[in-house]
């Protein structure tokens, strides 16, 4: 471990040179044992669905140092991706480029200027992201959907961690305390693509706070997010036959709609991040080219993006679904 400390102000600036819209340092130390109790609570229910990675290296999820021996300093980053122009049959997360490429590049670029020793992660690892983004104070977590929300920028900001093994010469603090309950899970896609359903066919959760949450989506719980019934989860993650309560309405990659009930949303703004803008060829897909796209034109339009996740086979179920309407 190097004896020099982190010079937080310039690796700031230098992270908001790179696009980044906000940058927070947060001390290595294993996850507050309250957060880790709903989340192995969060697991225990089953509500990561048929996403098994997120029951792997559960421990290693809460101790950082497990993850990356030596690690003393993790720093969370923020880049906006509200796209300028929207094709609303997608989420807006994957309008553009592939996000995991873009923040990595950049983060890899900003280690290299700053001279940084450590790893970085872009959802790829067993890495709390949320919890490290309200820890490092990069953002508060909405009472909606638990997503983290960039003061001047709102909850369309994809996140991404530096974990460093000096440490640093300032520590940031959380913007509120303590850590809103419940978190609904580290799910990566409903992080991402909007943790959200349209499944509203499905019987509202009793009374209550738990119904008043089913009012926006049925997958919002007081005990989490239940994947199972989260449609970004049902048309990004599951594979087979889409469950037959599903409704696709506005989308049918992902979904939007609890982001968008945010009062946070608000605050979003279009991003000038060219790889997070559509093409105009996704622009102009139509309801009729959607129904007859083939996998060549699925290949190329969306060649580097997210939305490949699915796979063709996919894509193509879930377009049939949502031309149910």
């Amino acid at each position: 471990m190097s004896s020099v400390l982190l010079n937080s102000k310039d690796i700031k600036a230098q992270a908001l040179r790179l696009g980044f819209v906000a940058c927070g340092f947060a001390k290595a130390e294993a996850v507050a044992n309250d957060f880790a109790i709903r989340y192995r609570r969060w697991l225990d229910l089953d509500f990561c669905g048929e996403m098994d990675y997120m029951r792997r290296n559960v421990e290693m999820r809460l101790q950082p140092d497990l993850l990356v021996p030596g690690v003393r300093t993790i720093v969370s980053l923020a880049m906006n991706f509200m796209p300028q122009h929207q094709q609303p049959a997608i989420s807006l997360y994957a309008q553009g480029k592939d996000y995991h490429e873009v923040m990595k590049q950049r983060m890899q670029e900003l280690m290299q200027t700053c001279e940084l020793e450590g790893r970085c992660f872009v959802d790829t690892a067993p890495v709390m992201e949320r919890y490290w983004a309200w820890k490092s104070g990069i953002g508060i977590v909405t009472s909606n959907g638990g997503f983290i929300s960039v003061p001047g920028y709102g909850p369309t900001v994809f996140l991404g961690e530096l974990f460093l093994t000096a440490e640093a010469d300032h520590y940031d603090s959380p913007l509120q305390s303590p850590l809103p309950a419940p978190p609904l899970g580290e799910c990566s896609i409903a992080a991402k693509a909007s943790l959200s359903s349209e499944i509203e066919a499905l019987p509202k959760r009793g009374s209550g706070e738990g119904a008043s949450r089913g009012t926006i989506c049925p997958a919002l719980t007081p005990e989490g997010l239940d994947a199972r019934r989260c449609i970004s989860y049902q048309t990004i993650e599951h594979r087979g036959p889409l469950p037959k309560e599903i409704e696709l309405k506005r989308t049918f990659y992902g979904c939007d709609r609890c982001m968008r009930a945010t009062p946070q949303f608000a605050e979003a703004k279009p991003t000038a991040e060219p790889a997070f803008q559509p093409s105009e060829a996704l622009l102009q897909m139509t309801p009729d080219d959607w129904q007859s796209l083939t996998e060549e034109q699925y290949r190329t339009l969306f060649k580097g993006s997210a939305v490949k996740r699915a796979k063709y086979d996919g894509l193509k179920r879930n377009i049939e679904r949502w031309l149910e309407k």
